[in-house]
């Protein structure tokens, strides 16, 4: 009974412990953000040597800190492109998941923005039917098509009301320095809050 009992604990242990080294630790992590990268594409770049560094803050305009050291630190640069008004990123974590550092961001802009991106399109609404005052196809109306040779006097639909100009262009950016290079760097970006 008593080895029974040992062998229990063992095992009671030893899951215990491999359920420890599946847990996220935190990363000790330093970051800079912008709204006006001189990168106007969407990239997420790794610098792990110093020209790397350097070239992370020449996509952005600006002279690079003198904090990074070739071989205790990477940074990432994570640049979103152009946005149609003020965009941000948030850089929500860096922690340590098992065998690599995973860095979570997401992308802030206008509210009524974020959630049309993220919303359901509306449904469709069917035609009147004299919008199918053209050809028919076995005594139907053909589906809204325009006949050949003629033109459509559809209007372009009305701006939605209410809403707020979107503002100048801007094109976010983050880079992110952290004190580790023992292990790969994965990102992430969290698309729902």
């Amino acid at each position: 009974m008593l080895s029974k009992l040992k062998s229990l604990l063992l095992a009671v242990a030893a899951l215990v412990g491999c359920a420890g080294g599946a847990t996220a630790q935190s990363v000790e992590l330093r970051q800079w953000r912008g709204s006006a990268a001189v990168v106007r594409q969407p990239e997420q770049v790794m610098a792990y040597t110093m020209a790397e560094w350097r070239s992370l803050w020449t996509r952005v305009g600006a002279n690079p800190p003198d904090l990074f050291e070739p071989g205790r630190t990477n940074a990432i640069g994570i640049f979103l492109g152009m946005r149609p008004g003020p965009y941000s990123i948030n850089v929500l974590s860096a922690s340590r998941r098992r065998d690599r550092i995973m860095v979570v961001f997401e992308e802030r802009g206008p509210s009524e923005t974020m959630v049309a991106q993220h919303a359901p399109p509306p449904p469709m609404q069917s035609a009147p039917r004299s919008l199918f005052a053209g050809p028919t196809f076995g005594g139907a109306p053909a589906a809204g098509f325009v006949a050949p040779g003629a033109t459509s006097s559809l209007a372009p639909p009305p701006p939605p009301a209410g809403r707020a100009p979107q503002g100048p262009p801007t094109s976010p950016w983050a880079i992110v320095l952290i004190n580790r290079t023992d292990l790969p760097i994965t990102v992430e970006q969290r698309l729902y809050r």
